[in-house]
């Protein structure tokens, strides 16, 4: 199907959502029906700019007006509140993509490329038109954080849930409950393949992923035993088929009901009780802390190096028991300011400029 290159640009920024695009319905008419009204620009000073072009997707007429009048530190408290922001406007918009409320036994019986292209239409229709810009960048930063891509067996419907119940649920929570629900996630255990996890072959692939990308980082202090050792934890953590198909399941007949040691830390035999224990130690270990940290500040504040401040944002995750947005609000304080450089990706230019 032959497209304009307005279109083309407009469709463009469904390519960050993971998959490419052929064939589908332009975009365009939803984000294109209802425009937002522009009555002139107030001048904004450049403290005030750097604060809205790092949190928001390209700031319109109402984040401008917002900080002048406000003031960038009382918006940043205001944007770290979400769910005190009316936002009636962007679920009226979202109202024709039905799949992204609907379980996973519902959205198996859709076509594939309906409910993959609904998600990632949903997910730039808020980037553009959603009063709750810093919430949405921080959906970003966990979608990223926790990837799964939705090319991969049944990621394609189950990603959705994932995006609804664990990313959306807790992106400003706590990142113990976040740790947590995405370790409980159909489409994460699907896509690290981790419901194939038999104590007779253990598989380390998802172990090894949430200690060297989701928790302590690959300088974490963590070893190679320690990700065989989790692995077998993990034995059990599964997907229902059949019946209420991609919900969670433990499959105790082929747990290892052997004693581990993780992370120096001897578990005994307890099921499903034993992985949990570790998600509970890992979520707030000193090195997730740091982890963490340092990748919110190359998010929202500089590329560059900043141990000062990744040290205090980690000091505030570790105080809060892992509140994300007690340490986001203390980093955008103390670095919102800085003039190092931030390179912006091509979805913020789309979205920003629809």
């Amino acid at each position: 199907m032959a497209i304009a290159r307005r279109e083309f640009l407009r469709l463009a920024g469904l390519v960050a959502g993971g998959a490419a695009i052929s064939a589908c319905s332009p975009i365009y008419r939803e984000l294109s029906g209802l425009p937002r009204t522009i009555t002139g620009w107030q001048p904004i000073a450049a403290s005030d700019f750097r604060v809205l072009s790092r949190l928001s997707y390209g700031p319109a007429i109402e984040e401008r007006e917002q900080v002048i009048n406000m003031g960038w530190k009382a918006w940043v408290e205001y944007q770290l509140a979400p769910e005190e922001i009316e936002d009636e406007g962007v679920r009226w918009r979202l109202r024709s993509y039905d799949s992204l409320e609907l379980d996973a036994d519902a959205l198996a019986l859709r076509e594939q490329e309906e409910v993959s292209l609904d998600l990632q239409r949903g997910a730039l229709l808020r980037r553009v038109y959603s009063r709750r810009q810093l919430y949405e960048r921080m959906v970003e930063f966990w979608t990223d954080h926790f990837n799964i891509s939705i090319l991969k067996g049944d990621c394609w419907f189950l990603k959705g849930i994932d995006d609804r119940q664990v990313i959306r649920q807790y992106a400003l929570g706590n990142f113990r409950d976040l740790l947590w629900a995405s370790a409980h996630s159909p489409a994460m255990l699907v896509y690290l393949e981790n419901q194939a996890n038999q104590g007779q072959a253990p598989n380390e692939n998802y172990a090894r992923e949430l200690m060297e990308l989701h928790t302590l980082g690959v300088e974490g202090g963590y070893t190679q035993q320690d990700v065989m050792e989790l692995a077998r934890c993990f034995t059990g953590w599964t997907v229902k088929d059949h019946f209420w198909k991609g919900e969670f399941r433990f499959n105790g007949d082929i747990h290892d009901q052997g004693s581990k040691v993780v992370l120096g830390q001897r578990i005994e035999p307890a099921g499903q009780h034993e992985a949990e224990l570790v998600l509970e130690q890992l979520a707030l270990h000193p090195a997730t802390a740091r982890h963490l940290s340092r990748k919110l500040v190359r998010k929202f504040v500089t590329e560059e190096d900043r141990p000062e401040l990744v040290e205090s944002a980690a000091q505030t995750f570790l105080r809060t028991r892992g509140s994300i947005r007690a340490t986001l609000g203390h980093l955008l304080e103390a670095g919102l300011q800085d003039p190092g450089a931030k390179v912006k990706r091509p979805v913020d230019f789309i979205a920003g400029g629809i």
